[in-house]
């Protein structure tokens, strides 16, 4: 298995692509509980297991996603599949678990590197076990896999301050969904899922490899996905309604912008763990092929009139459990 990547865009060759079983709404984690407090949306949500009906849908899904991607010659790993209601206890917290659903959100591949991110989510510092099989195959070939130090996050390493999340500065944390890869350079997003130190910890890491650009004052939520994405060398989608052009990186400027005014508010089970922007959350196969989210019509007819070809794609649970295309793919190797 070999590991390569530097872009969001280039031809992919093989990825792994999440799982929806055995998910789960955690118990124990402080950060997760603040983040609900900060979700507009008044209903709260059950925790416990996710039930079986969104389970079987997503699982259909992702088989077609799957299928899809293998039609265009992308080899596709899976993680364990886990059950994530089961108790757990670190750093004096009892706990349960979430999902491996949104694969890259907590993976992320650089060059011939994967990295375990030191997520805020305590419920998701477990989830690494799932790819062992994976990781140990892409060890073999030579692949560097490392891992971030855990973050601790106690009662005051993640405070609300003014309707925001505030993350502490004592150590390293970050998504690796808070990252996106431009060649030689990484754009970091300063927010709720990242805070100031990751950054300086991950340009540590790389090296001179990449240059990690922090961006902040933009999103604050969690993470890039849903506000800007790469989708070839010089073209990338950008949210309007969160981004000003005066916002955007320098080294950004000049690329081309397709601006996503608004989405199409997708449905959801009972309670929507991410916001309708995951309509913008696309997964590109090469520069020229993007797989869209089939309720996306207006984005798909902009995709088109930029000479796009799109496969339209239904995702029926991405708001349910929090992840778009882009989200629930962790790319191993893509062309430059």
């Amino acid at each position: 298995m070999k590991v390569s990547v530097s872009n969001e865009y280039g031809q992919l060759k093989s990825t792994i692509l999440g799982r929806p079983e055995g998910a789960n709404w955690p118990t124990g984690d402080i950060f997760f509980d603040r983040m609900l407090e900060l979700n507009p949306y008044k209903r709260k949500i059950t925790k416990g297991k996710v039930p079986e009906e969104v389970i079987d849908e997503s699982r259909k899904d992702m088989l077609h996603l799957k299928d899809v991607l293998e039609d265009h010659n992308v080899t596709v790993f899976r993680p364990e599949i886990t059950d994530w209601s089961k108790i757990t206890s670190d750093y004096g917290y009892t706990i349960s678990g979430m999902n491996n659903y949104n694969a890259r959100d907590l993976l992320l591949s650089v060059n011939n590197c994967v990295i375990e991110c030191p997520t805020p989510f305590i419920s998701r510092q477990h989830e690494f076990h799932s790819y062992d099989v994976i990781k140990q195959e892409a060890m073999r070939d030579g692949c560097i896999w490392i891992a971030a130090p855990r973050a601790r996050m106690e009662n005051k390493e993640c405070v609300i301050v003014e309707s925001k999340m505030k993350l502490t500065e004592r150590y390293p944390i970050f998504d690796a969904a808070n990252v996106l890869k431009f060649n030689d350079k990484l754009l970091y997003l300063k927010s709720a899922t990242g805070n100031e130190l990751g950054a300086k910890w991950l340009q540590s890491v790389v090296s001179t490899d990449f240059e990690v650009i922090t961006w902040e004052g933009v999103y604050q939520g969690a993470h890039i996905d849903s506000t800007l994405l790469p989708i070839s060398k010089d073209t990338i989608l950008i949210n309007a309604e969160r981004v000003k052009e005066d916002q955007l990186p320098n080294f950004l400027k000049s690329y081309k912008k397709i601006w996503v005014n608004d989405v199409v508010e997708s449905k959801f089970h009972r309670y929507p763990f991410a916001s309708k922007w995951l309509g913008m959350n696309v997964l590109s196969i090469n520069p020229e092929t993007i797989i869209v989210d089939a309720l996306q019509l207006n984005l798909i007819d902009q995709l088109r009139k930029e000479k796009f070809n799109v496969i339209p794609i239904s995702l029926r649970h991405s708001r349910t459990l929090g992840g778009g295309l882009h989200c629930i793919t962790c790319d191993l190797e893509r062309e430059c």
